[in-house]
């Protein structure tokens, strides 16, 4: 198992971070829109994961819902440094 990890991990490295990097400037205009709307953190939450995995598939990027969340969390955690 190890050296199927060593093959593979800088392989997923890169696809991991080319989707991010792609997908983050996504993430923060959707963040920045839901942030003034009454919903709730989980719904806010929910719909830019909605919004983004939609984002995603209209501009032909490939990502996982866990690389949508993640980017989606990360969007929110940049919004609130750059909001401080």
């Amino acid at each position: 198992p190890a050296k199927i990890w060593n093959f593979y991990a800088p392989i997923l490295k890169v696809l991991v971070a080319d989707a991010v990097s792609a997908l983050l400037p996504l993430a923060l205009e959707i963040v920045r829109e839901l942030a003034d709307t009454s919903k709730t953190g989980a719904q806010k939450r929910e719909a830019a994961v909605k919004k983004l995995t939609q984002s995603a598939i209209n501009k032909g990027i490939d990502a996982s819902e866990s690389i949508i969340r993640f980017t989606v969390e990360s969007a929110v955690q940049r919004m609130k440094i750059e909001d401080q």
